[in-house]
């Protein structure tokens, strides 16, 4: 591991192998060990390079949080593949970290060579600003089963996330959130015990929830031209999978893989499936088109 000062930021990082360079953006609640499966299936034949964004584990940043915003982290990542010279990069993001790729994507093309979204939560996709009832309303007429999925997973696991994290309890903000995102009880608990030491390791980083996040839309995503792959887990919570359709359905000739037995986290709930299908993606082999949308 090694660290690299951007911008006044602290990340640290991680490269293995040679060839093009693929570089690993993770979500909430984990770091760079979230990718541990794709560096060893992909470093025969990619330079992989996986880092924490700044308030992950091990980096050393302290403090609230506000600051870990959807622009603050593209700004980060922008620094990173600069200063580490691998642009045009092939990346890839997941979640709340797909967020952050999709919208560096929109802002800085240049930097990318290609861009693979997992399961992004690109939230305002669904809702532009969440506190305007009249949006809140116009999605449950337009899809009230995605709209109650959404409402449910802010009533029933992110606000008692928030809460817990209020009350300095980590531990029970990342069950409350695994759950969520799940969309089933125990999650935490049926994890290996890497997996759930790193998440417990990054419970803090379930508040970058509650950060304001930009206007990312359709007709931004509609913009961008280079190659895209979109990859869902088959049984995570119907909001996140609508919003991965819509995000593929938005991108001009974007793929869309759904992956089996995997719910948001299926590039280690499944990594042979999702290791198949990204390195056809990166090969330039193609992957199926999918279009079963949710909802």
């Amino acid at each position: 591991m090694a660290t690299i000062d951007v911008s006044g930021v602290t990340l640290t990082w991680s490269e293995q192998g040679a060839g093009p360079a693929v570089l690993f953006v993770h979500g909430i609640p984990t770091d760079y060990r979230a990718w541990d499966a794709q560096v060893g299936a992909l470093s025969p034949g990619f330079r992989t390079i996986t880092y924490s964004r700044r308030y992950a584990y091990p980096n050393p940043r302290s403090g609230d949080l506000s600051d870990s915003t959807v622009e603050n982290n593209a700004s980060d990542l922008a620094g990173l593949i600069t200063q580490l010279g691998v642009a045009p990069v092939h990346l890839v993001g997941h979640s709340y970290g797909g967020f952050v790729a999709a919208y560096l994507a929109t802002l800085q093309p240049e930097l990318l060579q290609s861009l693979t979204l997992v399961e992004p939560a690109i939230a305002s996709l669904l809702l532009r600003d969440p506190k305007r009832r009249s949006e809140a309303l116009g999605l449950l007429l337009r899809n009230p089963r995605v709209a109650l999925s959404a409402q449910r997973f802010l009533r029933t696991s992110n606000g008692p996330a928030l809460d817990a994290l209020r009350r300095n309890d980590p531990a029970s903000a990342v069950q409350f959130n695994l759950d969520g995102v799940e969309d089933r009880k125990g999650v935490l608990e049926g994890l290996p015990e890497p997996i759930r030491r790193m998440m417990l390791d990054n419970g803090r980083t379930v508040k970058e929830t509650d950060t304001p996040y930009p206007p990312l839309s359709r007709a931004a995503l509609g913009q961008l031209r280079m190659r895209t792959l979109v990859i869902h887990g088959e049984t995570s919570v119907l909001w996140l999978r609508a919003v991965a359709e819509m995000t593929g359905a938005a991108i001009p000739g974007a793929s869309i893989v759904t992956i089996p037995n995997a719910g948001h986290y299926p590039h280690f709930q499944n990594s042979t499936a999702f290791n198949t299908a990204l390195v056809q993606f990166l090969y330039g082999a193609g992957v199926p088109r999918v279009r079963n949308a949710p909802g």
